[in-house]
């Protein structure tokens, strides 16, 4: 360690710092890499080095975090840095834009600016991704993937290693989100197998997860597990979930109750700590804990509403949502739901949480009344459930298509749907829907 006011000592630990924790958030150490990395800033600050306070900021706003924190070390870098490094400038802007700042287009034309009168590829590939991502969702598939593509390309001749495997990551999460599962499937093993080939922990985990989502929606537990287990890390909270809902699926309950996962791993990031509220809500509903399950599920929403993850993370907890929550909240999650239904590309699947959207849909809108409206989404659900091969959620269809028989006094098709959804849960031994969805209509 550099002492006695050795400036270039002092100088020489920053930058191994800086480096030291880069490395450790590529083996996904997120604790560590955010700690050795807020040492380095300290250091940099110290000795008034604001491109070495820059250079230590952009590696430690990969790190997933809160958005007030990520947003706070980027303008303290970007003053810091002033003019001195463009190419950093850039980079920081971008990030600050990422970070949620009430500026983002501002940073984000000021960083493309700079970019398009250094050649900056790497900044530009960002524009590229954005563009991409609007071609997605507008079901321009084959366009948005070639562009992000393309973002991808420049990102390794850029030896942007993390932004190239997190183009690969979108891709198929986008596609798996879009319900095309297979392509989905797909890129996410190319992504998995290039960040391995870079020693990129983190994006290896999140596409490994993701994988793991659609062979749980399919029922193949076996598979699921073992690719979990494949997982070089723990810092991707989701693996535990999936875990934890293949015992609450075996009808368990109590036992997935005491699998809950903390909402403090997912490091306050809010779209994690969402998921994980919004996933203990579920259990906690199915156990009957019900002002347990009120209290996650509202946590769950005000997170949700602001950050606009309601659609993609409703679906394990729909059920809690109909039986338990307030005329407003349902409103509220129905308008959104309806929003996402009114794209060009609507959200089909839940990359996150490894089901389809269907089943929320329709349990929402029956909720409200919307005998019509449900019906239509659980017959379209049940019918890309069956052609995608997604079982439970096309079994939880199936139930929703009795329930809106029953309310419109049909006995005969109430039963004949009842009795297909029976079939499928006990065809994959889903004890905890036999439980609550068939014997309680029976």
């Amino acid at each position: 360690e550099g002492g006695g006011g050795d400036d270039a000592a002092a100088f020489d630990e920053a930058e191994a710092l800086t480096r030291l924790g880069a490395c450790y958030w590529n083996l996904a150490e997120a604790r560590t890499a955010w700690r050795t990395l807020r040492r380095a800033i300290s250091l940099y600050q110290q000795q008034g080095d604001g491109v070495g306070v820059a250079r230590a900021t952009v590696e430690l706003l990969r790190i997933w975090g809160p958005p007030e924190r990520h947003e706070q070390f980027a303008r303290e870098a970007l003053e810091a840095l002033g003019d001195a490094d463009p190419h950093l400038r850039a980079r920081l802007l971008m990030r600050l834009r990422w970070a949620g700042s009430d500026q983002g287009d501002a940073h984000m034309q000021e960083a493309l600016a700079i970019a398009e009168a250094h050649g900056f590829d790497d900044v530009l590939a960002m524009r590229a991704n954005d563009e991409s991502w609007l071609l997605l969702r507008n079901g321009r598939f084959d366009e948005g993937l070639a562009l992000q593509r393309r973002a991808f390309e420049m990102w390794v001749r850029g030896k942007q290693y993390d932004n190239a495997s997190g183009a690969l990551r979108g891709s198929g999460f986008a596609m798996i989100a879009f319900g095309a599962l297979d392509q989905g499937l797909a890129l996410a093993s190319e992504c998995v197998a290039y960040s391995r080939s870079v020693h990129l922990r983190f994006t290896e985990s999140l596409a490994l997860t993701d994988s793991a989502g659609v062979l749980f929606a399919r029922g193949e537990y076996d598979r699921c597990r073992a690719l979990l287990d494949e997982l070089p890390s723990s810092t991707d909270f989701r693996a535990d979930l999936y875990r934890m809902w293949i015992v609450e699926l075996s009808g368990d309950v109590r036992s997935a109750v005491s699998m809950m996962v903390n909402p403090e791993r997912g490091g306050s990031a809010p779209t994690a700590m969402s998921q994980t509220h919004c996933a203990a809500a579920g259990v906690l509903f199915h156990a009957g804990s019900a002002d347990a399950a009120r209290h996650e599920m509202r946590t769950w929403f005000e997170i949700a509403r602001e950050h606009g993850s309601i659609v993609e993370e409703v679906a394990p907890m729909w059920d809690c949502v109909v039986g338990l929550a307030d005329d407003d909240v349902v409103r509220e999650i129905h308008d959104a739901l309806t929003a996402d239904a009114a794209r060009p590309a609507p959200t089909l699947f839940s990359t996150l949480q490894g089901r389809a959207i269907a089943p929320a849909r329709g349990a929402i809108a029956l909720r409200l009344g919307f005998v019509d409206e449900a019906e239509a989404a659980y017959r379209d659900g049940a019918a890309w459930c069956g052609a995608t091969r997604v079982p439970m959620d096309e079994g939880l269809c199936r139930v929703g298509l009795a329930d809106v028989a029953r309310a419109r006094a049909d006995a005969d098709a109430e039963r004949d749907h009842l009795a297909v959804a029976a079939a499928i849960f006990e065809t994959h031994a889903a004890r905890l829907w036999i439980d609550r969805l068939i014997a309680a209509r029976v």
